[in-house]
């Protein structure tokens, strides 16, 4: 974006090269034609020792190459983001994943039907968008014994206790049915979600 502010339309071509990166055609046609109007003028400049024609085109392609770069900056952000670093690529990735629970969670309170059937909480089956999280209401005792602090004992236990009833409400009330440590209940927070079994 800088460097179209290069004098004499010397950055016409940045257009061209965020066009590239992005996969865009439409930036990398536009910075090919400020910078064949940017060299026409240049041409045209020598051409005429110095006449106001070459002048008026070194300044449109000048002009118009700097004007696209920036009306183009936040959709280009937006097109290479991840295209950096491995570092960076993972934290994209670790804040979509972050952002993909809280959007489970909410969809489990307020559609639970929807997010039976999208698979929220069920890594076990094929397909399913579980969003990093394990349905205690729902979940093989297998799966279930994934979970921090959940060994194959009490995964059958949960198994057991939600067969039983209606299932669990919170993480909270999976705690207090199976006794477990508030620092066990704290560490399962957020990596289980409780949907109901039944209805929506």
């Amino acid at each position: 974006m800088w460097l179209s502010l290069s004098p004499l339309g010397l950055g016409a071509w940045t257009p061209i090269y965020a066009g590239m990166r992005a996969r865009r055609r439409l930036w990398w046609l536009l910075g090919v034609i400020w910078s064949v109007i940017a060299l026409a003028g240049w041409v045209a400049a020598i051409a005429s020792g110095g006449g106001a024609a070459g002048g008026l085109l070194i300044i449109l392609g000048w002009v118009g190459g700097a004007a696209t770069s920036f009306a183009i900056r936040s959709e280009y952000r937006r097109a290479v983001e991840g295209v950096g670093s491995p570092f960076d690529t993972a934290m994209l990735g670790a804040r979509r994943r972050l952002a993909d629970r809280d959007r489970a969670r909410r969809l489990a309170r307020e559609q639970p039907a929807l997010a039976r059937e999208l698979g929220v909480g069920r890594p076990d089956l094929p397909g399913a968008q579980d969003a990093g999280l394990i349905d205690v209401n729902a979940a093989p005792a297998g799966t279930l014994a994934r979970l921090p602090g959940v060994d194959d004992a009490l995964a059958a236990q949960i198994v057991q206790l939600r067969g039983d009833g209606e299932g669990f409400s919170s993480v909270e009330d999976l705690g207090a049915a199976l006794d477990l440590d508030a620092s066990v209940v704290e560490d399962l927070r957020d990596r289980v979600v409780c949907i109901p079994r039944y209805g929506d």
